[in-house]
């Protein structure tokens, strides 16, 4: 919120008054914790801070950050506050406890020594050491070691001292009492010797101060004084009236001062404290008078503070802040007081002189004699001519002419009369060479003597909206409908004055002419209805665009009301809603300095004129607006651009981190650039690297906050720039490095190992798909093999068994026919051959039996194999008996398998039946993990040396066994007894 309040000031040495200067009020409203404000401090960034009774604020520019108990405040009454470091500040408060405001963040200070006194007031010596006033006396704090002083000179009985101000000068301290002992006495305390050295307790002391020129000042409460420097230098207190142009304020009842370079500025109350105001003294004596607004009189100013950019700044008990605006832009709502009697309507300034128009029969003349005011004898009209003894004035329907006297009267005498007008004033012109012109509803008239002598029509529904002469003397013509038309002047014709030389067709112009100016360089410019300023360049019969001001880049309106160009070539803009002004650098760059908008006075611009030092507008309602000339002078502390708070998904974290997780890819950035000149027009562009967009965003005073929003792992550089519309400072610039990490799964470290991974994958599955197809070669070759095996063994076996037999069965058969040629006996041969017939066919079944897949489980192996011992042995007369399971697990076992078991069996049970002589024969089967048969006969036994050479029962049993992987065992016990072994698959 900003209210702007109406003040008078001496204008124009006497005469001009009732200057309105802009108060900018901040209340809660705005921010502020409290509206109760007890100092205000600004720190070596910029920032304001506000010390209240309900807590601290700071504010940047941008925005108001408070600090009460709920955000570590020891206590809501700020009693003071320094800066000690970078983003480091002590801060006291009414309580026995010291708080930090350390980047931002409140905590509690923990000090050393003597216990942490209720602070009144810091004060730092240029050695570093931390002098504290407090009721208790006086401290002083070195790092963060506190050690109390001896002051017990000023404790009365049991009294506490009370101590308030506090200043240092060379070896000595100064120091007044607070409130709570009425402000009575100042003392001098001697540093070296830990003592005071002199005091005056009688004086009631409201104020101490040091001026830049290290003069300690102090207030009675109705007198200043100023401590003697040589006096103290010795230790001793003598106070002395202030002295050069100083010594005005000798009696002032003054409540606060702040110092500037070469003035002071005090709070100033009259003898009955009816009245309050704000007053600047110079070195010089010169003296300037600010009232204050009612609202800032109606609770005590507890505190005054000039800023590094000379902003005033007042601190009230009650109503918050008040600012004083720096601002170029000097408002004059009653210039000339109350004698006039009338409002001001026109002004014409030349020959050094300006006259005012106004709206009742007076006309009033500032020049270097002073203001002169003339009464006139018809109402007075705009001045549109002075030669330094006849002026001449105009209204809609005639022409004036008077002689100027030291007299206080002038006497009009009418000496043209003008066509009858439109609604609208028509404009008149007087050129070098003497010749009246004048715009009207038919077009323009000249007039040489008093006496028409040339009308140049203009297009029915055209208007002449200016007429202005360049610096060649070429009168512009501009046209509202249809251009601009360029003359040259011709005094040796008249009657051909005006010749065209020049028409500048609507197609060459950027919106309906409203304005005229031309500049010192010869640039054109243009004031527009509804396209702002437009500047032009001449070049030969066509005008070129090189300047373009409107809203977006600038002016307050696109309705230009005038124009005037001041003694620097900047240009002054008056619109329909206020005033603003383009200034130019060396280099041709330029910035737009909206007054108006700096000021907060808005008014519709009437007219702009510019004098030698200063320039001035008038508003349709008659105030008058004076513009000081634009500073070249480059601040000494230009703004710095803050990273004042940074937040993840809507949470501050500290402002040095720089490392985020994926998570945390939602950040806002806040900054600011203290300036208090005009912070609401502050504005903000920010870029981000990394980011893949590559513009700069629009320049607004809404990026001081950055939504930074769903940010993909990566790093980043932001960059933000501020710029300052209303002032000269040069953009400021921020840069911030950061980087979202990457979630684990994206990290380079994972990835590696999931590579890894990946690639041992691939080659345990290559290994494992060649693996499995080497598996799948060899067990087709196994199966190859096995088949021929298979293959060969058959054969081997109808080679061995079959083949023999049939060998026999021939070899029978040929004796059968040689012994019936012989007439011999053939019933034994064919017996014979019925025998080997019958062992051939049980062969072939066996061989069939071994081929037979539908025999390869352990249980067809068993049955087989005790169905031919049975019927094997009961053929020779040999009792068997078997004992083997009701039932056996399902285990496939191949044919070699069954085929080695049953012939080992077959041969062990062949032996048994033509060796053994045995009567009966036990038979055992057992299965578990291997499958054991035991042969036991009640045979004569067996012993291995009688087995004759050659024979290979025994030896083709242990080989059978040998390749199903089991062994043959033979024992000798009442018989013979005969162990197969085989493990089972």
């Amino acid at each position: 919120m900003q209210r702007f309040i109406f003040l008078a000031c001496t204008f124009f040495t006497t005469a001009l008054t009732a200057q309105q200067y802009p108060f900018v009020h901040y209340t809660p409203k705005d921010g502020l914790v409290n509206s109760r404000v007890r100092k205000a401090y600004q720190d070596s960034k910029g920032r304001m801070y506000f010390l209240t009774s309900g807590g601290l604020s700071v504010y940047d520019g941008t925005r108001f950050r408070n600090y009460t108990i709920q955000n570590g405040l020891a206590n809501d009454l700020v009693n003071d506050i320094i800066e000690v470091g970078k983003d480091s500040l002590l801060v006291a408060t009414n309580t026995f406890e010291l708080n930090a405001l350390v980047k931002g963040k409140m905590m509690i200070v923990k000090t050393e020594g003597t216990p942490c006194p209720q602070i009144n007031q810091f004060y730092r010596t240029v050695d570093g050491k931390l002098y504290l006033s407090s009721d208790d006396g006086l401290f002083v704090m070195e790092n963060k070691r506190v050690r109390k002083l001896d002051v017990s000179f000023l404790s009365v009985g049991a009294g506490l001292p009370y101590l308030g101000n506090i200043i240092v000068d060379g070896n000595y301290l100064v120091i007044s009492k607070n409130e709570l002992n009425d402000h009575r006495g100042l003392y001098l305390y001697d540093i070296k010797n830990d003592i005071i050295c002199d005091a005056l307790p009688a004086p009631v002391i409201f104020l101490l101060g040091k001026d830049k020129t290290n003069n300690t000042w102090l207030s009675m409460g109705d007198k200043l004084f100023i401590l003697d420097s040589i006096a103290l230098a010795k230790g001793k207190l003598l106070l002395i009236p202030p002295v050069r142009g100083y010594s005005q304020a000798k009696d002032y009842s003054a409540t606060n001062i702040a110092f500037d370079k070469n003035c002071i500025w005090f709070v100033y109350r009259n003898q009955d404290y009816r009245n309050m105001e704000i007053r600047r003294i110079e070195e010089n004596g010169r003296l300037l008078r600010m009232p204050l607004p009612q609202q800032a009189t109606s609770s005590d100013i507890k505190n005054i503070l000039v800023d590094r950019e000379n902003t005033i700044w007042l601190c009230n008990d009650g109503e918050g802040v008040f600012k004083i605006v720096n601002s170029p832009l000097q408002i004059f709502e009653n210039p000339f007081g109350q004698s006039t009697q009338g409002t001001i309507t026109n002004a014409f300034y030349a020959n050094h002189a300006t006259w005012f128009s106004t709206n009742t029969n007076k006309l009033l003349r500032k020049s270097a004699r002073g203001l002169q005011e003339f009464i006139c004898n018809i109402k007075a009209s705009p001045v549109l001519y002075d030669d330094g003894k006849k002026i001449l004035t105009c209204d809609i329907t005639n022409i004036y002419e008077a002689d100027i006297s030291n007299n206080k009267t002038i006497i009009f005498r009418k000496i043209i009369a003008l066509a009858p007008p439109d609604f609208f004033p028509g404009v008149v012109r007087v050129d070098r060479n003497g010749f009246i012109l004048a715009s009207q509803l038919t077009g323009l008239a000249v007039w040489k003597n008093k006496k028409l002598i040339l009308q140049l029509p203009t297009a029915r529904n055209d208007k002449i909206e200016e007429l202005a002469f360049d610096k060649n003397n070429f009168l512009w013509v501009v046209k509202r409908h249809n251009g601009i038309d360029v003359f040259t002047l011709h005094p040796e014709d008249p009657y051909k004055y005006l010749q065209l030389v020049y028409h500048f067709t609507p197609a060459q112009l950027t919106g309906s002419p409203r304005c005229f100016a031309i500049d010192k360089s010869g640039s054109i410019w243009v004031g527009t209805r509804d396209q702002g300023l437009i500047g032009y360049k001449q070049e030969g019969i066509q005008l070129k665009k090189i300047y373009h001001f409107t809203v977006s880049n600038g002016l307050t309106d696109n309705f230009v009301t005038s124009i005037a160009c001041d003694s620097f070539n900047n240009i002054i803009v008056g619109t329909q809603t206020g005033l603003d002004r383009i200034l130019f650098n060396h280099d041709s760059t330029w910035r737009a300095e909206n007054l108006s908008k700096s000021s907060n006075f808005f008014t519709l611009i009437k007219q702009t004129w510019a004098e030698e030092e200063q320039t001035y507008a008038l508003s349709f309602s008659g105030i008058l607006l004076q513009v000081s000339a634009a500073t070249t002078e480059i601040m000494n502390i230009a703004p710095q651009l803050l990273l004042e708070e940074m937040r993840v998904h809507g949470k501050t974290i500290p402002s040095e981190k720089n490392n985020f997780e994926y998570r945390e890819n939602n950040i806002n950035f806040l900054v600011a650039a203290p300036t208090f000149i005009d912070e609401k027009q502050v504005e903000y562009s920010y870029f981000l690297d990394g980011s893949g967009n590559n513009q700069w965003s629009d320049t607004s005073a809404t990026n001081a906050v950055i939504n930074l929003i769903n940010l993909a792992p990566g790093k980043y550089l932001l960059k933000v720039k501020s710029f300052f519309p209303s002032t000269s400072y040069v953009p400021a610039e921020l840069s911030y490095s950061f980087e979202i990490m990457p979630p684990w799964w994206q990290t380079w470290w994972y990835r590696s190992i999931v590579g890894l991974l990946i690639i041992g994958l691939l080659i345990i599955g290559s290994r494992f798909y060649y693996r499995r197809k080497l598996e799948k070669q060899m067990a087709v070759l196994e199966k190859q093999q096995a088949i021929e095996k298979e293959r060969t063994r058959i054969a081997t076996d109808m080679h061995d068994d079959l083949g023999a037999g049939l060998s026999r069965i021939k070899f029978l058969s040929e004796t059968i026919g040689i012994k019936k040629q012989q007439q011999q006996p053939i019933e034994e041969d064919i017996y014979k051959i019925r025998e080997y017939s019958h062992e051939m066919i049980d062969k072939m079944g066996e061989i069939v039996w071994a081929l037979n897949e539908k025999n390869d489980t352990l249980s067809d192996l068993i049955s087989y194999s005790r169905s031919y011992a049975i019927e094997y042995l009961s053929q020779h007369g040999i009792q068997c008996k078997v004992d083997m399971p009701e039932t056996f697990p399902s285990v496939f076992v191949s044919g070699e398998f069954r085929r080695n078991v049953y012939l080992a069996l077959k041969e062990a049970l062949h032996n048994v039946v033509k060796h053994a002589q045995a009567v009966q024969v036990f038979i055992s089967i057992r299965v578990n993990h291997q499958i054991a048969i035991i042969i036991q006969d009640d045979g004569i036994g067996f012993e291995g040396s009688n087995v004759k050479p050659f024979r290979n029962g025994l030896t083709n049993m242990k080989s059978r066994m040998n390749d199903i992987g089991g062994s043959l065992e033979l024992a000798n016990e009442n018989g013979t007894i005969v162990k197969l072994l085989a493990p089972l698959p």
